[in-house]
C-alpha cells in the first residue's frame, strides 16, 4: 500500500445543497433542485430540457469578474479549508498546488464574440475577450485567490476532469512536488453542455433513472466538489483530523469512440483495477462503489459490465439523481459523498432507480446502513475514452 495522504477536508455545493453536509442528508431523500434552465439558458430548441441547478442565491452572490464556475469552487474550497482548520498563513508557508478539473470552464464560451465572429463584426471588445480567454486558468485563478505559491494544473478529461484531479492531487504529494494539494472540480450550466448533450440524443425530459430498466438518459447539472490533500507530515505538523484518505487512482483511455463507452467497459476495468491496486485491496474490501450513473442506456451497461466483472456483488450507489450530471464536476463532488457516506455509515438510495434491468445484472443501492465499512470506490467515465477511479477510506483496520 502507498503512503496514506489524508484528506484534511472537504467541500460541497449542487443542485441538493450549499455545504457537504446538506447534499449528503438530501441525497438520503431525493430533495434537490431540478427545473427548467429557462432564466440561466436561451436556447433554440422547441423542447425544454430540465436540468439540475444550484440555488439562484449562491448564483446571484457571484462576484461581477468572477467566472460561475470559479465561484462554485471557491464556495466548496473555502468549506474544505475551514474544516481542515490549518491557518492560511500556514498553508501559505507550504508548498500548496491546486488541481482543478473541469469541462465547461476551460471550453469557449463566449456567445457573443462568437456571434460578431460569424456576423463579421468584430470589435475591439471582442478582441480583449478572446485574450481574457485564451490567458485564464481556473486553477491559476484559485491559487491566486488563496494566495498559494505551489504548482497548479487545470485538468480536462471531460467527465473524469474531478476524478484525475484528485488523483494527480494524490501523485503530487507522494512524489514530493508539494506538502498539500488544494484540488476537485467544478462545471457551471451553460449553452455548450445544454444544447450538446441535446444533440447527442442522450438528455432526457424527465429525471433521470439511473440503471433502470426504463431509463431514457442524462440530466445534466452543476456545482463544485473540493479537497484539501496534506502529506502525512502536514497532517502530523499541523494535527489534522482526516476526513477520509486517498488510497488508490487509476485511470486508462479505450479510445473507443469520442463520445460513447466501450460496451465491454474494458478500459473502466482498466482503471478500476490500477486502483485497487495502488490502494492494496481487493473488491472484498469495497463496501460499495459511488457508480458514474448517467442513465443513459450505454454508459450504465457498460458500466455495469465493468462491475460484474472486477467489483462482483459490490453494492452501488448512482448519486446522480440528485446531483445530475455535474460534467468535470461529477467525480469530486462524488468523491466528496462517497467519504460522506463512509464517514455517517449510512448508503443513501439510488433517486430514481424503479426497474431492474436484467442486462444490468444488478439493483442499485436502497437506503442502507453500513456496518464497519472503510473503504469505498468512485468512478467516472467520458468522452474521448476517458475512465478514472479512486479508492477512498477512513480510519479502519484496512486503512
Amino acid at each position: 500500500m502507498t503512503a496514506k495522504i489524508a484528506v484534511a477536508g472537504v467541500g460541497c455545493v449542487c443542485a441538493c445543497g450549499n455545504s457537504v453536509r446538506e447534499c449528503f442528508e438530501n441525497s438520503l431523500t431525493g430533495k434537490a433542485r431540478f427545473a427548467l434552465p429557462s432564466h440561466r439558458v436561451k436556447s433554440t430548441y422547441a423542447a425544454n430540457y430540465p436540468v439540475f441547478l444550484v440555488d439562484d442565491a449562491l448564483v446571484q452572490s457571484r462576484p461581477q469578474d468572477q467566472e460561475l464556475s470559479v465561484h462554485y469552487f471557491l464556495t466548496a474550497a473555502k468549506e474544505a479549508l475551514s474544516q481542515a482548520a490549518i491557518p492560511l498563513e500556514a498553508l501559505r508557508r507550504l508548498r500548496v498546488g491546486v488541481i482543478v478539473g473541469t469541462s465547461v470552464d476551460a471550453s469557449f464560451h463566449c456567445f457573443e464574440t462568437y456571434k460578431n465572429w460569424k456576423e463579421n463584426n468584430l470589435s475591439d471588445k471582442d478582441a480583449q475577450t478572446v485574450a481574457n480567454y485564451l490567458s485564464r486558468s481556473t486553477a491559476q485563478t484559485i491559487s491566486r485567490y488563496f494566495g498559494f505559491t505551489g504548482p497548479f494544473q487545470t485538468v480536462v478529461t471531460a467527465c473524469a476532469s474531478g476524478t484525475d484531479a484528485i488523483g494527480i492531487g494524490k501523485n503530487w504529494i507522494e512524489h514530493g512536488i508539494c506538502d498539500a494539494v488544494l484540488c476537485g472540480g467544478t462545471d457551471e450550466i451553460n449553452l455548450i453542455p445544454y444544447d450538446g448533450f441535446i444533440r447527442l440524443l442522450i438528455a432526457s425530459k424527465e429525471r433521470c433513472r439511473p440503471f433502470s430498466k426504463n431509463r431514457n438518459g442524462i440530466n445534466i447539472g452543476e456545482g463544485a466538489g473540493a479537497l484539501l490533500l496534506v502529506s502525512p507530515e502536514v497532517q502530523h505538523h499541523e494535527h489534522v483530523s482526516a476526513v477520509g484518505y486517498v488510497l488508490g487512482y487509476g485511470n486508462s483511455c479505450d479510445a473507443y469512440h469520442p463520445t460513447a463507452p466501450d460496451p465491454e467497459g474494458k478500459g473502466l476495468q482498466r482503471a478500476i483495477s490500477f486502483a485497487l491496486k495502488e490502494a492494496g485491496v481487493t473488491a472484498k474490501d469495497i463496501a460499495f462503489v459511488n457508480a458514474h450513473g448517467t442513465a443513459s442506456q450505454a454508459n450504465d451497461a457498460a458500466e455495469s459490465v465493468a462491475f460484474n466483472k472486477v467489483l462482483p456483488q459490490v453494492p452501488v450507489w448512482g448519486s446522480k439523481g440528485v446531483t445530475g450530471h455535474t460534467l468535470g464536476a461529477a467525480g469530486a463532488v462524488e468523491a466528496v459523498l462517497t467519504l460522506q457516506a463512509l464517514r455517517q455509515q449510512q448508503l443513501p438510495p439510488t433517486i430514481g432507480f424503479e426497474e431492474s434491468d436484467e442486462n444490468i445484472g444488478f439493483s442499485p443501492s436502497s437506503s442502507t446502513k453500513l456496518s464497519h465499512a472503510k473503504i469505498a470506490l468512485s468512478d467516472s467515465l467520458a468522452f474521448g475514452g476517458c475512465n478514472a477511479a479512486l479508492v477512498l477510506g477512513i480510519e479502519g483496520e484496512h486503512v
